[in-house]
């Protein structure tokens, strides 16, 4: 009969500090000091007490000397009134306070259920933790990993090796996770990516609202969609239920359908719209052909709709592509009509020729230009082969035409004047020849004019290139812009103020 042993349970040993286990209740216990001087065996709803926290269970071996116990069937272990512990087997150590439960264990606290089939609960860290496969489940989320360990007090759990934190919008792997299931977030801590349904993100570092899909994104984080944009960065912001993302530092947002790159220190992308602005550092890459051109400006903005995408920049814009470079104020381009317009004070160079306007269309076919419109006070300068003389066109509008990247014809419409210097075939410079008409045609050959086409009633002259002043040789809004010409790709992020025209000397002579 169990009263019969009472007083030998109280002679139990314990460690300094510790507490007994108590026995309050067994159906049966038998007791052989012959067989096992350690051990006694209860049976028959047997239940055990140790501070605050209880445990049940079919039968039990109770080792007095050690303040410990081991339970097997139905094991049930209940602390306070939010932690409960179920499993098969319960080895128990009162001195050190530590659980350990085996066999189709489920630790409940409130609405999270912890399953796995091995559990190690320390009662007196409060951290229950299992090493071969686990599984925590609350309202939002499933995770599995390998290894995982729990802290009941402030609702944190920590995953490695094989996470997968599952949930109705989307899943992730992970090598290393945390997860408050209180918060519903999730701290990611190791290489990690989450899979939804349109989008994929990988991170390193970061922590994942479950419930509201607010991400904060951390060392060089990366999203994906699966319409072919992805957004890199330092630092990343996304909210996905509005659709809105913020990043910083070392930013790159590639579309790559469209083959277009944004870079910057600061950027804001919006889904619903599909637009992207990007600042500080800005930088346009367009590799959709073999040669790529870099564009630079204060500020870039690209939209892209279902079919065609825009871009703008605003201010201090300049670009290089080995066969164009050019500066500009602002600038727009749209891929509906392929069109690449320049506002401000737009410079435009091609080999050694450049062109200046009020305003500059690019027209582009297939990756390379076609043609470039240049209205409003057009001029078109190209540096002659002793790079001392210039040709010059001015009008109102002019027509660049541009064949295997080479401009081959200008025309200039309106009030047309030239200034070009002729030569003989052996390159012997004949003199300058200055025409005026209402329109004009110029046909190069190798960056050179070659002929010149005035309709309706010309005028001009020829005149010997000894003794020419310089109103013989230059347009008085002449200005050769090489100073701030893009010579590299790198060149697009100095910026350089036009050089001043000096035209004191009125009479300066040509060498």
């Amino acid at each position: 009969m169990l009263l019969a042993v009472l007083p030998f349970i109280a002679l139990n040993s314990q460690q300094s500090g510790t507490t007994n286990v108590i026995l309050e209740h067994a159906e049966s216990l038998t007791f052989d000091r012959s067989r096992d001087a350690e051990r006694q065996v209860l049976r028959g709803n047997v239940r055990f007490r140790h501070e605050g926290a209880v445990m049940t269970c079919d039968s039990a071996y109770f080792y007095t000397d050690n303040n410990s116990m081991d339970a097997f069937g139905n094991v049930r272990m209940v602390q306070g009134d939010t932690l409960f512990g179920y499993s098969d087997v319960l080895y128990y150590d009162g001195n050190k306070k530590l659980a350990l439960m085996r066999r189709n264990v489920r630790l409940i606290n409130r609405d999270v259920v912890l399953t796995t089939q091995n559990l190690d609960y320390n009662r007196a860290a409060d951290i229950a933790y299992y090493f071969n496969g686990g599984k925590i489940t609350d309202p939002t989320n499933v995770l599995i990993s390998q290894r995982g360990y729990y802290y009941p007090p402030s609702k944190v759990a920590e995953f490695r090796n094989n996470v997968k934190l599952t949930n109705p919008d989307f899943v992730l792997d992970s090598d290393t996770l945390k997860y408050n299931t209180f918060t519903k977030v999730a701290y990611i801590v190791g290489p990690s990516t989450i899979d939804h349904t349109d989008m994929r993100i990988y991170s390193e570092l970061g922590d994942y609202n479950t419930e509201t899909q607010f991400v904060s994104l951390f060392k060089r984080s990366v999203i994906e969609t699966n319409e072919g944009r992805v957004v890199t960065g330092d630092t990343i912001y996304y909210d996905r239920a509005i659709g809105l993302a913020r990043a910083y530092r070392d930013i790159e947002i590639k579309d790559t359908i469209q083959k277009i790159m944004l870079k910057g220190n600061i950027a804001r992308y919006n889904e619903a719209t599909g637009e992207a602005f990007i600042t500080n550092k800005a930088l346009a890459i367009d590799y959709s052909s073999q040669d790529s051109l870099f564009l630079h400006a204060d500020s870039l903005f690209y939209l892209k709709d279902s079919i065609y995408n825009n871009m703008k920049a605003y201010h201090g814009v300049r670009f290089f592509r080995s066969d164009l470079q050019g500066k500009c104020d602002s600038i727009f381009y749209s891929s509906r009509d392929s069109i690449l317009t320049m506002f401000f004070e737009p410079v435009l160079w091609s080999e050694n020729n450049q062109l200046t306007g009020d305003l500059i269309q690019i027209f582009i076919r297939d990756g390379a230009v076609d043609y470039i419109h240049v209205q409003g006070n057009a001029m078109a300068v190209m540096q002659d082969t002793d790079t001392l003389r210039f040709s010059q066109l001015v009008g109102r509008e002019l027509r660049a035409f541009v064949i295997d990247g080479e401009m081959r014809k200008v025309e200039v419409n309106g009030n047309t004047q030239s200034i070009y210097f002729p030569r003989e075939d052996d390159g012997t410079l004949v003199g300058v020849n200055r025409t005026e008409s209402s329109f004009m045609t110029v046909h190069l050959q190798n960056n050179k004019v070659h002929k010149v086409v005035l309709y309706p009633g010309a005028s001009g002259k020829m005149m010997p290139d000894e003794d020419l002043v310089h109103e013989d040789i230059f347009f008085p809004q002449f200005a050769w812009h090489n100073e701030i010409r893009p010579q590299r790709k790198e060149d697009v992020f100095i910026r350089t103020a036009p050089p001043v025209r000096d035209n004191t000397d009125r009479r300066r002579r040509r060498r």
